[in-house]
């Protein structure tokens, strides 16, 4: 992979993070129901209507789950498949050393590594080792061992900070 292809499959990833706040924007109009329902998916052999989508967020509980469901899919999306980009660009060129130097990659990889095993903390002895360990205003500490990421502690914002740091490495101090 070139430089030119990480920075294109990056803002691939942020595209698709867009397009989900989009769509969560849309979810929450009730303008949009009658247009789902009225629509759907075909491929191949296949068709998926969408009055069942349209009938999910019509009621308030099933939508704020079904939200939060398709939000933590997009955050894991947007966060592992740009971390591992990143990393495996690093790591083909000989700049591993760098992208593990910068202040945010053990929050960072911590932060993947937890959207990687059912959004849980599991901490191997080495990340146990490094704890605490900030971002920001985040700290990840021992206790979170097990813990759910919640998304008051990594959500919307954090995600989309956090993909700028990536962003911001990868385009000004990756060669």
């Amino acid at each position: 992979m070139t430089k030119p292809e990480l920075i294109s499959q990056l803002e691939n990833a942020k595209n698709n993070y867009i397009l989900e706040l989009a769509a969560i924007s849309l979810f929450g109009s009730i303008e949009a129901y009658p247009i789902l329902e009225n629509n759907n998916a075909v491929f191949g052999p296949y068709t998926v209507e969408f009055d069942q989508v349209a009938n999910l967020l019509r009621n308030t509980n099933d939508r704020d789950i079904a939200i939060k469901e398709f939000l933590t899919s997009q955050i894991r999306s947007l966060i592992k498949e740009s971390f591992e980009l990143i990393q495996d660009y690093s790591k083909v060129t000989g700049q591993a050393l760098l992208f593990k130097a910068e202040p945010w990659y053990p929050f960072a990889r911590m932060i993947r590594n937890c959207l990687s095993h059912n959004f849980r903390f599991e901490f191997r002895e080495y990340d146990r080792s490094l704890l605490p360990v900030s971002w920001k205003a985040r700290t990840i500490i021992s206790t979170m061992e097990g813990q759910p990421l919640a998304l008051g502690f990594f959500g919307y914002v954090e995600t989309w900070e956090l993909f700028q740091e990536y962003q911001n490495f990868a385009q000004d101090r990756l060669v």
